[in-house]
């Protein structure tokens, strides 16, 4: 019995070992997997050497370039219309295509997209293909021209059209004239423009993670952490941590559902910061929210965390809900002038949850207790 006890064991540890050994043997990244019979490889490098990326075709030219900060690398992207493409929409035609100029940033789509372009793998080769050939490829007529920068050498693919299955696409060296078929994702990517590649969410973490925020604003200050018991979590006031504070834990939620619905290159002259939230786990800094307000009818209200970088247009009802209750979160806050006329015309509805529609009056200073001022905005830069 003894011996069929340690036979077990030696088994049992066999098996762990062959399966850490198999764990281990596996490609740390996919450029790492072997070639598939009758695949090669059109270049190879690492993610971090993709500078920029970009596609252009005859109306636009949707590009990404690579930039980095103490939050790691993220990536400015732009979609510009190209000479001779309509701007404007046409009246007389409604169904005509137009180009919308725009800037944005894009990090978890364009990192995912720059792993792919970095080390670009090709499903089969046709060899260098004449233009006698062109239409059998769909380079008659393109659907653009793909080019990547790696370490300061640029790439340059002719698209073509996509193959039977629709999955890949043919492609053309510009230098060698070989053809090759690649997987259409980067390419499709890179057509969806600033739907497609904009960042939308506030950060990378999830928002669970954090054990305390700080927040400020208006000359006040608090800090709130995380307690409670697994599956019933709550916010509460740093210094009556084991006590519900159900108002900030509300106000907070709405502050996790703001999303980005544009970008600005730049924060606006004369833009002022509403509030500010710092997140942390542990002593660690783990990112940040700040609202700011500006003078615009449509979107008065801009969002920067450390994820986004550069400031987001957001729901204009949305951030009217927070801002109006923030002097209930953080009272004798001080609301910047800017956030008092920037909420909801006089005669409109206020929005559902927001201080202004609970049946008590709006507390002094919020943007609920003033009508809206009949300012001319200044346009966004």
């Amino acid at each position: 019995m003894r011996e069929l006890k340690r036979t077990w064991i030696h088994l049992v540890l066999l098996v762990g070992a062959a399966a850490f050994a198999y764990v281990e043997s596996q490609p740390k990244d996919a450029s790492d997997k072997p070639l598939a019979p009758g695949e090669l490889e059109l270049w190879k490098a690492k993610p971090d050497d993709v500078t920029s990326m970009s596609l252009e075709d005859d109306k636009r030219r949707v590009s990404l370039e690579r930039r980095s900060d103490k939050a790691g690398a993220w990536y400015f992207g732009k979609v510009e219309p190209l000479p001779g493409a309509k701007t404007e929409p046409d009246p007389s035609n409604p169904h005509a295509t137009t180009v919308e100029a725009s800037s944005f940033a894009s990090v978890t789509v364009a990192k995912e997209l720059a792993k792919t372009l970095a080390t670009l793998r090709a499903k089969r080769s046709f060899g260098a293909v004449g233009e006698d050939r062109s239409k059998e490829f769909g380079f008659d007529k393109p659907e653009g021209t793909l080019r990547v920068t790696i370490a300061g050498t640029e790439h340059a693919l002719l698209v073509g059209s996509t193959t039977a299955g629709s999955t890949t696409r043919y492609v053309r060296d510009l230098g060698t004239k070989v053809v090759y078929v690649i997987e259409s994702s980067p390419v499709s990517d890179l057509k969806g423009g600033a739907g497609r590649l904009t960042e939308r969410n506030q950060h990378e973490w999830k928002w669970n993670e954090p054990d305390s925020i700080s927040l400020a604003a208006g000359g006040q200050s608090k800090r709130v952490v995380r307690s409670g018991i697994e599956g019933r979590r709550f916010w509460a006031d740093a210094n009556s941590a084991d006590q519900n504070d159900e108002t900030s834990g509300n106000w907070l939620g709405k502050l996790e559902r703001l999303r980005p619905t544009g970008y600005l290159e730049k924060l606006p002259e004369g833009a002022t910061k509403v509030v500010r939230a710092e997140y942390r786990i542990g002593s660690e800094e783990k990112g940040f929210f700040e609202l700011y307000v500006r003078e615009d009818k449509e979107n008065p209200y801009l969002l920067v965390t450390e994820q986004l970088r550069i400031p987001a247009t957001v729901t204009r009802q949305v951030a009217q809900e927070i801002v109006n209750d923030l002097v209930s979160v953080l009272p004798g806050a001080e609301l910047p002038a800017l956030a008092k006329d920037a909420a909801a015309p006089a005669g409109s509805a206020a929005p559902a949850g927001s201080a202004a529609s609970a049946g008590s009056a709006a507390p002094a200073g919020s943007a609920a207790a003033k009508p809206a001022a009949s300012a001319n905005p200044a346009k966004p830069k």
